[in-house]
């Protein structure tokens, strides 16, 4: 039987097949040794959710023109977050101030169909964004221009007041990705500063437990 290990989520705690052992606390005077083992990360938010599937959908090159429409649909016009866009755009690089932040996570080779030179375009100024937050100093002037963009709101729900995630349908793909995130990060900051992972080569953002290195994934 193979004992290969299986591709690790996203949102994945330590395996056994690390070679980072865990902590262990003794009780002195009982001769007991436990391993104190590292809280698991909280399931996702549906916007979090959302927004990892685009991204990974984009570097897997499974999005395609009908999947992005079914993808907008789901999580951004049926939720009520935004009106059905008419047209899907996102500038040429070199025409947003931030994009000298975001080249490096283009492919080497651009492709050649429109609809997925949109998607790589998208990705790479949204994971350049996210990158920002694991500088130092820390870059998050992506959140400011949202929230004065109006692209994310404060709303009540139950109790409680919530960010969520109001693009415009002329709004370009990037800007309606990162709304996602942002909504998210607005609502726990405390866990991207600890558990957010952007691997440097390929751009795949994830998220993890104490991770050894954050700028660096399983595959490069």
């Amino acid at each position: 039987m193979s004992t290969r290990p299986s591709p690790r989520n996203v949102l994945a705690t330590k395996s056994e097949g690390t070679s980072d052992a865990a902590p262990v606390s003794s009780n002195r005077g009982s001769g007991i040794r436990r391993a104190v083992m590292p809280e698991p990360l909280p399931p996702p938010s549906d916007t979090l959710a959302a927004a990892l599937t685009f991204l990974e959908g984009v570097a897997s090159r499974r999005m395609c023109r009908e999947e992005l429409r079914s993808w907008i649909d789901r999580n951004l016009v049926q939720p009520g977050y935004m009106a059905r866009p008419w047209r899907i755009q996102e500038p040429l690089f070199g025409a947003l101030p931030a994009d000298k932040h975001c080249s490096s996570f283009l492919p080497e080779i651009p492709p050649t169909d429109e609809t997925a030179a949109i998607l790589v375009r998208t990705r790479a100024r949204v994971v350049g964004h996210l990158r920002g937050l694991l500088q130092s100093p820390v870059d998050d002037r992506f959140l400011s221009a949202a929230i004065f963009a109006g692209r994310v709101r404060r709303v009540v729900v139950g109790d409680t007041m919530q960010w969520v995630p109001r693009p415009r349908s002329h709004d370009i793909l990037s800007d309606i990705v990162t709304s996602l995130f942002v909504s998210d990060i607005l609502g726990r900051r405390e866990f991207y500063a600890q558990n957010l992972c952007i691997c440097d080569t390929c751009g795949r953002v994830r998220f993890d437990v104490e991770p050894p290195q954050r700028t660096k994934c399983f595959f490069c």
